[in-house]
């Protein structure tokens, strides 16, 4: 979540803040208001599909944004992913790239710095939604990303981190 400060508003605000010019511009879609501390909590993400310049320190930069943590690459755009290991990887993980697959391809999973295996209900549940799906070390499917976007094909990717 993308937090704002509120400028001293204690309440939900009216309107929303207009970007300054040349800043990057995150969509967002859920937002909620924490009144007492003066932070706006916006689930945002990234609207476009450009290739991930760097990946390492625990993020990945791409445009001109950087992020640091989990990523899913959809056709929708690039969003942070809530999942903090793949010990802990659930279905719910993966309700947003459901709802999109329709317009994938292709779904890379980079597990991080090593290839690691995944639960096979997750995979399973993914096939049955009509996804194909490729497991591999993070640095393996940021690559294969990035040479799948410049042949224009309907990719997605599930990205954990890497220090």
């Amino acid at each position: 979540m993308v937090l704002k400060w509120l400028q001293g508003k204690k309440a939900e605000p009216t309107q929303k803040e207009t970007p300054r010019a040349g800043e990057p511009q995150l969509s967002g879609t859920n937002t909620t208001a924490a009144p007492m501390s003066g932070l706006e909590m916006t689930d945002a993400y990234y609207p476009r599909h450009d290739p991930i310049d760097f990946y390492g320190n625990g993020g990945f930069r791409f445009g001109s944004m950087s992020h640091q943590g989990a990523i899913l690459f959809l056709p929708s755009g690039i969003h942070r992913w809530d999942v903090e290991t793949l010990a802990t990887l659930a279905p719910d993980h993966f309700l947003k790239l459901q709802r999109e697959a329709a317009d994938i391809e292709i779904l890379l999973i980079g597990t991080g710095s090593h290839l690691a295996m995944i639960d096979r209900t997750l995979v399973d549940g993914l096939r049955h939604a009509g996804v194909k799906v490729d497991i591999m070390d993070t640095g393996a499917a940021v690559r294969t990303l990035n040479i799948l976007l410049s042949e224009d094909r309907a990719v997605a990717a599930a990205l954990f981190p890497v220090d």
